[in-house]
């Protein structure tokens, strides 16, 4: 039996934000074999989790951008620190380190790894922020309904009082506290549609079927 895949948190804001078509046509390229692991903004999140656990400075973060070589990740990377900075001055609480969680979707199609950038107090709740940097819209109900999926996994003992995503695009924050009842059955919805689609594509691309696994329970 050929594994799962695994998105990541940001894969798996675009793939819901995204239309059917494009949807469909990225779930189906996650699924073909690719030796390229590249991470376009792993260079920005280094150096957060760097200013925020490695003691970093901002100067220096913003110099050591330099060392990139392809230079639209360069750019990116450094407007990226620049809008993170200016957050910094409305949120200058202290950061910490927060776990990550890998939870398998409903019918076992495909995994999802969140894993925060940091954690901080907001407004007196300790919340694990994924940063966005990603040039796509974001919709607040679908990023909500994402966060709801995240959430209500989490282990009990160690979840944090509040989830949430900064995009550095438009300076956003999306917060799970916000959310609605709504939002966590869209959230459901949302997973047993990708569910459908890494199926379809999985099938498609002649990739041995898999019987669905038993999921993490939801807390």
């Amino acid at each position: 039996m050929a594994p799962v895949k695994t998105f990541g948190f940001s894969f798996l804001l675009k793939l819901v934000c995204l239309n059917p078509k494009p949807q469909k046509w990225a779930v189906r390229e996650r699924h073909k074999p690719s030796k390229s692991g590249f991470d376009y903004h792993r260079s920005l999140r280094l150096r957060i989790q760097q200013i925020a656990f490695e003691g970093l400075s901002e100067a220096q973060a913003l110099a050591s951008t330099d060392q990139i070589t392809k230079a639209p990740e360069r750019a990116s990377a450094k407007r990226g620190l620049q809008r993170f900075f200016t957050w910094r001055e409305d949120n200058p609480g202290l950061l910490e380190a927060c776990p990550a969680l890998t939870f398998l979707s409903p019918k076992g199609f495909f995994k999802v790894t969140f894993q925060p950038d940091f954690l901080s107090e907001l407004d007196g709740r300790r919340t694990a922020v994924h940063v966005w940097n990603t040039q796509q819209e974001l919709s607040s109900n679908l990023v909500l309904a994402a966060l709801c999926a995240v959430a209500i996994r989490f282990p009990p003992q160690q979840r944090p009082d509040d989830f949430a995503v900064l995009s550095l695009q438009d300076g956003r924050f999306y917060r799970w506290s916000d959310a609605t009842r709504e939002h966590t059955a869209l959230g459901e919805n949302l997973l047993a549609m990708l569910d459908t689609q890494c199926e379809l594509a999985r099938t498609e691309l002649g990739i041995p079927a898999i019987g669905p696994e038993v999921p993490l329970p939801i807390a």
